[in-house]
């Protein structure tokens, strides 16, 4: 008798949980699409401002940065599960001098990359076709300075602080949009719409810090912290670096993969036709808003999945969630772009940027595709998954391989994207649900053991 309850039972508390992970998720969601909503008003302005080669070259620069990033994106994975298994361990009491330690790192990294940056930007500008080295200095240190802000970020995502981390994400928006508008309307193009991008990543920066300051009972905001009484035996410290420094080389590997699928159809298309790299441009841009957003939902997802990893629980209820959430607009723009591609981005980007139309449909599919595998992704790095990392790899490898054959043309190369974003999708999902079955397999602790 008490068998036949337990089915509703355990229905009704799935039902909760997900109605749970949905509020958990929603004030980024929202912070989310304000931010988005943001970025298209200030795309409708330089759009409009600029001229179709000066267009394409700042989404060249702009697809650099989401690659320079990486690293960032990385140690922000590493930064959750670590201070996630310290707490859930009783070792919290390590995580304000690692932290600090950490930012010291990474304020000397931000320098030697402007540094280098300053040499090696007429080169980089000349091998991507670029219109003059104008943004790409700015654009490779903004890039580093978006890995120290990740510190930042891990350490409010691990701690759960969801509406600070939305409300950092409404920082970086408004400081970036106001000034990209400035700065572009007042002649400096892509110069300035890379300058813009590194002001809002250092207004995000000084925004996180103040919110560690305010409240971090266990110390993780304090610069000078130290470790006291507290210090753990030299053995056990250092396999403790040895398990981040496998993380982060895990979560680097594959993120570097996520932005290379992401980015890989602007560097090759804007290669091979430079005259067409504005149009496509305008269609990625409509098309990418979706892969932000996935971003921002895998700030919620990758700290309650690494905690329910410890607990010997699968948060495939947070997964859910963050799908149904990503699956709205990707649902809104599908339909628009079926319907009226022409029409949106005319109203968009004006007339000019219409020609690449035919591309939407498809690299629209394509970004939904990869906004699901970017979801699963992080979902698979918070359970220390490796598997993950083979299936970008080959993807990436693909995408190059079919992207360059498409020649340049936007349609063949938006094609060429949906076909291997498709396949990775069903791969890396099926990824999710075998990992997420081992994971309630597993004796109640072993995983928290094991970190």
């Amino acid at each position: 008798m008490s068998r036949r309850h337990d089915v509703p039972s355990r229905a009704g508390d799935g039902e909760s949980r997900l109605r749970g992970a949905v509020r958990g998720a929603t004030p980024l969601a929202l912070a989310g699409l304000a931010a988005n909503v943001a970025n298209l008003g200030v795309t409708l302005v330089i759009a409009r401002a600029m001229s179709t080669r000066s267009y394409g070259a700042t989404a060249q620069l702009f697809a650099l940065f989401m690659i320079v990033s990486m690293p960032g994106s990385a140690l922000l994975v590493g930064v959750v599960r670590r201070v996630t298994a310290w707490t859930r361990t009783g070792r919290a009491d390590l995580i304000a001098a690692w932290a600090a330690r950490m930012r010291r790192v990474g304020c000397r990294v931000v320098l030697a990359v402007a540094l280098l940056a300053l040499v090696a930007r007429a080169p980089l500008a000349s091998e991507l076709s670029l219109p003059g080295p104008g943004g790409v200095a700015e654009t490779l240190t903004a890039g580093a300075a978006w890995c120290l802000l990740c510190v930042d970020r891990g350490l409010l995502q691990a701690a759960r602080r969801y509406r600070e981390l939305a409300a950092n994400l409404l920082v970086d928006a408004a400081v970036k949009g106001v000034a990209t508008v400035g700065l572009v309307l007042a002649g400096l193009g892509q110069t300035g719409a890379a300058v813009a991008v590194l002001l809002g990543v250092l207004a995000a920066l000084a925004h996180t810090r103040r919110a560690l300051r305010r409240a971090a009972p266990d110390g993780a905001g304090a610069d000078d912290a130290a470790p006291g009484g507290h210090a753990p035996a030299a053995p056990a410290a250092s396999r403790r670096e040895r398990g981040l420094a496998a993380d982060l080389g895990a979560a680097l590997t594959a993120l570097a993969f996520l932005a290379l699928l992401q980015n890989i159809d602007v560097l090759v298309q804007g290669r091979l036709s430079p005259d067409e790299s504005g149009q496509y441009a305008a269609v990625s841009v409509t098309c990418k808003v979706l892969m932000f957003g996935a971003v921002v939902l895998a700030g919620f997802l990758l700290p309650e999945a690494a905690d329910r990893r410890h607990l010997g629980e699968h948060a495939l209820h947070q997964l859910g969630a963050t799908l149904a959430i990503l699956a709205v607009p990707a649902a809104v723009l599908l339909a628009v772009a079926a319907v009226a591609p022409d029409t949106l981005l005319s109203l968009a980007f004006g007339p000019r940027f219409t020609d690449a139309s035919g591309a939407l449909l498809p690299l629209a599919g394509a970004m939904t595709c990869l906004g699901a595998t970017v979801l699963f992704t992080h979902y698979l790095l918070a359970l220390g998954s490796r598997a993950v990392l083979l299936a970008l790899g080959l993807t990436a490898v693909a995408a190059a391989g079919m992207i360059t054959l498409a020649g340049g043309s936007p349609v063949a190369t938006a094609r060429m994207d949906l076909a291997v974003q498709a396949v990775l999708a069903v791969v890396t999902g099926l990824l999710v649900v075998g990992a997420a079955r081992r994971t309630t397999a597993a004796p109640d602790g072993l995983e928290a053991v094991r970190a």
